[in-house]
């Protein structure tokens, strides 16, 4: 009866089911954990490394942009919304320190990379020393470390950053990136 339910759960449900339950059985049993660790006979070691192969194989299987509320789903959805080409490189974006800051450059200057020269979607070069990337992937890194520099010689805000980054008083430009890092802290990310 029970297996019946749990084949009707998601497998992002089923995944979280199994690691809740392998938690709660570390947490109820610690000595057969510890028995298990200390060299237990290798036919229960086996059954246990077999639990664990399924439990990784389900969870495999069930990638972190799939979860709701995890930080990659959250993103992952907000770019589709954007009808963003990003949205394919969720996690190399949030892999970045200034990922935030990438995204809304992104959007003040290619409206989160609709428009493009050489995946390049925040005008970096400018127009006479444009860069071009082989990859968004490889653009969004760049982006980040170019945003670090900033950053560590104190341009740290948008209003801070316009000068340099765009070369004269663009205020549509701080406004394109307020506008994404509102929201952004709108959803908790």
């Amino acid at each position: 009866m029970l297996a019946g339910r749990f084949e009707k759960l998601s497998l992002p449900e089923q995944a979280l089911t199994l690691l809740s339950l392998l938690s709660v059985a570390l947490w109820v049993f610690p000595q057969a954990a510890a028995a298990q660790a200390a060299g237990a006979s290798e036919s229960k070691r086996l059954a246990f490394e077999i639990k664990l192969e399924n439990l990784q194989s389900t969870l495999d299987a069930t990638a972190a942009r799939d979860i709701p509320g995890t930080k990659v789903y959250i993103l992952k959805n907000y770019l589709e919304s954007k009808n963003s080409p990003l949205v394919d490189h969720v996690e190399t974006l949030l892999l970045q320190p200034n990922w935030k800051v990438v995204l809304s450059i992104s959007h003040a200057e290619s409206n989160m990379c609709k428009y493009t020269l050489g995946n390049n979607c925040w005008g970096i070069g400018g127009a006479k020393y444009h860069r071009y990337y082989p990859t968004f992937a490889e653009g969004i890194v760049d982006a980040s470390a170019l945003i670090e520099k900033y950053h560590d010689g104190g341009l740290t805000t948008p209003k801070t950053m316009m000068r340099r980054w765009v070369g004269w008083n663009n205020q549509s430009w701080i406004a394109a990136n307020n506008l994404v890092l509102s929201q952004i802290q709108a959803l908790g990310i």
